[in-house]
């Protein structure tokens, strides 16, 4: 029997009854009072639980808030398993890794969960196929670069196939639908920009120190303003319609957390139309409308869809001749 599964017992105890006793958790698990003891000491001592015995409540109590990782053995177990098959998920030289997560950490969460729950791991796949090649001398440094606050000098190649030497101060990491992006303050540009880490031709730490200071507040607002990972100073509402089948897919999807939506119907067929903030570069909003052709419509602005519209042709010229 797993530790954890009686300390969540305990915990779950006292957030809903007010109190727990020794002999109610051992009588439940069939364990000694001594193991139940040292059980609370493990609270007390690697949870930093405020847990102690008082005469007038009848049991153990926390004399101050206290929330608990997880709330029940079963969050634990579920988030070993899902945190565990994502991490195998991101491979980099054929290794498994993902920044934060470490053998060790999950090393440590496994411990704690009873042998006949590893079977869980062989029901339950996360496949990220859509990934890029990285290298994890990157990564080293852009965290590097967080932990000394020291520029950055990157080689970087962009979505032309051209190399820029950039000097940039990483301002934050992201994964966005499992790709890789470095939020960072460009010297070259003046500007925030993002760049898409598989695209590092080389990279280093500098011995210059970063100097841009940003609020919380001011990174979220950038990377939430718009729709997609490559953000524009300035957005638009962009209006898309999505018509049936491809309805069923999307109906239930957020692109923006900032969107509206309402269903309307058209030739006697449903269509959700979703309105949502759009920046200056619309390739990535024009490559999601693409994946669910030919039921997906751009109907504005007249700029985007102009750039969708001849996007299709192009793709008619060159392919269908």
């Amino acid at each position: 029997m797993s530790n954890l599964e009686r300390v969540a017992f305990m915990n779950h105890m006292i957030k809903t009854k007010g109190f727990v006793t020794r002999k109610e958790v051992a009588e439940r698990f069939e364990v000694h009072i001594d193991t139940v003891m040292r059980d609370i000491e493990y609270m007390r001592n690697y949870l930093s639980a405020p847990i102690k015995y008082k005469k007038g409540a009848g049991g153990y109590v926390y004399t101050s808030p206290f929330e608990m990782l997880f709330d029940s053995f079963d969050d634990a177990v579920f988030y070993y398993i899902f945190v565990r098959r994502f991490s195998d998920s991101f491979k980099l030289n054929g290794i498994p890794y993902v920044p934060i997560i470490s053998g060790d950490i999950l090393s440590k969460i496994s411990s704690y969960i009873p042998e006949e729950f590893d079977a869980l791991l062989d029901k339950i796949t996360y496949d990220s196929s859509d990934t890029d090649l990285l290298e994890l001398k990157d990564f080293r440094n852009i965290l590097e670069s967080f932990v000394m606050k020291k520029c950055m000098q990157i080689t970087y190649l962009d979505a032309k196939g051209d190399k820029t030497e950039r000097t940039i101060e990483p301002v934050r990491l992201i994964n966005y639908f499992g790709k890789w992006y470095l939020l960072a303050f460009c010297h070259k540009r003046g500007e925030l920009r993002v760049f898409l880490v598989s695209r590092f031709v080389k990279s280093g730490v500098l011995e210059e120190k970063c100097e841009k200071i940003f609020s919380k507040s001011e990174i979220d607002n950038y990377l939430e303003s718009c729709f997609g990972m490559f953000k524009s100073i300035s957005s638009e509402l962009a209006v898309i319609r999505i018509y049936e089948p491809a309805y069923y897919h999307v109906v239930k999807q957020k692109w923006h957390k900032n969107q509206t939506t309402k269903d309307v119907v058209i030739d006697g067929k449903k269509c959700l139309e979703i309105t949502l903030p759009v920046g200056e570069r619309h390739n990535e909003i024009i490559a999601r409308v693409m994946a669910h052709s030919p039921d997906c419509e751009i109907v504005s602005p007249v700029e985007l869809r102009e750039q969708w519209l001849d996007n299709i042709k192009k793709l008619h010229e060159k392919f269908c001749k």
